[in-house]
């Protein structure tokens, strides 16, 4: 993997001299993948068979996202000091962040919290996090850093909660390796230091699918795990509608298609998930959204694209064009591929995460791997993470969006289950296809980069 990000580092820098990203950036970027590929090899074969894993591995999460967040900071004060204590070019950022205070006064002066933000925010899909902040910000001040350490807090815990879904789908190393590689993965830890709901929702979906897996695995239903699961659905619908009703079909996915060998379990299961679906709805009552679920549902889509519209605006490309273009239909999984020059200031928030997307890209064949070893094996216990990860990217292709990073995170931490699975995987000609799909990678991010110059007329 290295060899691949220098050769393609090393063609972008001679074949476009005039375009070069400024050099701390790129040389900090190559520097975290260096800091990846060796930090997986030292802990995998380090922490192999250390005791207490789980203390271990949310003490080195929480000091690595914690490291994030200040690394995010310095990007920022160099780069773009105008945005501090924001990201570079932020403005979702900055809007939870007003919405919070909203939320804070309303809170501090007695008012209720759902007024100032029907006036701020076009649907309730959007509350969810805005509730979140104005809720810290009521108790600590309206200091943006507190968010940020509890998106900390909760990728530590997600972190926990991957290997323990490993653990319980696979078996104690497999598990472990996932831990690591989550408790690294640079596209986690970056989103660490932005003031988003991405970080949250990551963390609630992890929640649902290890509750879900409790729930086969133990000889007797708890109510307690199928009560948490629906205060989970109803969570969703203030963040992201559509994840309400995916999340429910994952869990009935995963409770219905699950064999085993108790007898009584198949109609256990049929009980369960008619227990799931009704108490669905009565969520949905109980929050009002059964009342205009449709048009909240086309709210999301709404969402999607007012989301996906800003970004193309601050990116200065015909995404209409890029739908259709040959990068995006070879495979919504391992898109987006990284942007690698420096043409015009917008990108400057765009290249400077670079290293992301060439660990994913790189990494994504043992994603491949593992979902191929599923598929073999009829692992059953992967239902859930399987279904959600499959169908969450279609939904993001269908919609057009799956080229985009911060979309793209929801499905990551599933990813990583396979992904590990596939590495452990070992078969005789598994280093020469690797190969092939690295040249596969090296050619399509080479084509996304010259897109990109072509769209805007510099070649």
């Amino acid at each position: 993997m290295m060899f691949f990000t220098v050769g393609i580092l090393l063609l972008h820098v001679i074949a476009f001299p005039d375009y070069i990203m400024p050099l701390p950036i790129l040389f900090g970027g190559f520097g975290v993948i260096i800091f990846f590929v060796a930090g997986l090899q030292y802990y995998a074969q380090a922490w192999e068979r250390r005791d207490s894993f789980i203390y271990r591995i949310f003490l080195h999460s929480m000091f690595y996202r914690m490291l994030a967040i200040g690394v995010l900071y310095t990007l920022t004060l160099i780069y773009d000091p105008a945005n501090l204590p924001m990201e570079i070019f932020a403005q979702d950022s900055w809007n939870y962040h007003y919405s919070g205070s909203l939320v804070a006064d309303a809170l501090e002066d007695g008012r209720h919290i759902f007024v100032p933000l029907s006036g701020f925010w076009k649907n309730e899909s959007d509350y969810g996090f805005s509730i979140v902040i104005g809720f810290f910000y009521f108790l600590f001040g309206k200091n943006i850093l507190i968010i940020k350490i509890f998106n900390a807090l909760l990728g530590s815990i997600t972190v926990v909660r991957i290997y323990q879904i490993t653990r319980i789908s696979y078996n104690e190393k497999k598990a472990r390796l996932a831990g690591i590689i989550t408790m690294l993965m640079p596209p986690l830890l970056w989103f660490t230091g932005f003031i988003l709901k991405e970080t949250l929702l990551i963390f609630l979906i992890a929640n649902v699918a290890y509750l879900t897996l409790l729930i086969i695995i133990q000889k007797k239903f708890r109510v307690v795990y199928a009560l948490l699961i629906l205060f989970h659905f109803g969570i969703t619908f203030y963040f992201r509608v559509i994840l309400a009703p995916l999340l429910l079909v994952c869990v009935i996915l995963q409770i219905v298609f699950y064999k085993t060998a108790n007898k009584n379990y198949r109609i256990s299961s049929i009980f369960i998930s008619l227990l799931f679906v009704i108490g669905s709805f009565f969520v949905m009552n109980e929050l009002g959204m059964d009342k205009h679920v449709e048009k909240a549902i086309e709210a999301s889509k709404d969402q999607f694209g007012n989301e996906l519209s800003n970004t193309s605006k601050q990116r200065g490309i015909s995404y209409t064009a890029a739908i259709i273009s040959p990068l995006l239909v070879a495979g919504a999984i391992i898109t987006p591929f990284p942007s690698l020059l420096d043409f015009e200031t917008a990108q400057l928030g765009i290249f400077s995460h670079f290293q992301n997307e060439i660990v994913r890209n790189s990494l994504y064949f043992f994603v491949f791997l593992g979902l191929f070893n599923a598929y073999k094996t009829k692992n059953n216990k992967i239902l859930f993470v399987g279904g959600f990860a499959i169908m969450y990217i279609i939904i993001l292709a269908v919609s057009g969006i799956s080229f985009q990073d911060r979309f793209q995170i929801l499905s990551l931490p599933f990813l990583i289950i396979f992904m590990a699975d596939g590495i452990a995987t070992k078969y005789p000609k598994r280093n020469q296809h690797w190969l092939s799909y690295l040249t596969f990678i090296f050619m399509a991010i080479l084509m996304w980069n010259l897109f990109k110059l072509s769209n805007r007329g510099l070649l």
